[in-house]
């Protein structure tokens, strides 16, 4: 999925957040400077409790889609087609309605 850019930040999926040092593998925003590169902040956008039993690569979630709403905020879709709203500004994340 392509990254997505608004107000001088390019936000995209982090692909593997259990190398990136987070709990889970999907769910992760990463938010970077467009014109230098560097990483500015992530978010998690949601939880992806697994299964002890089950196999853990078939268990995680990540983004299915996400766009720039016009009000500036993030829509992300995962692959359980749950969907949720990202507020750049605020770097928080609800459940989309």
């Amino acid at each position: 999925m392509p990254p997505v850019s608004t107000g001088g930040m390019r936000c995209e999926q982090v692909k593997n957040g259990l190398t990136a040092g987070f709990d889970q593998m999907g769910g992760y925003l990463a938010v970077y400077d467009e014109a230098s590169g560097q990483q500015l902040w992530t978010l998690k956008v949601y939880d992806n409790q697994r299964v002890p039993s089950k196999e853990g690569d078939v268990q995680d979630v990540f983004f299915k889609s996400m766009t720039l709403q016009a009000d500036g905020m993030l829509l992300i879709e995962n692959e359980h087609r749950a969907r949720f709203i990202v507020d750049p500004k605020a770097r928080t994340s609800i459940a989309a309605q």
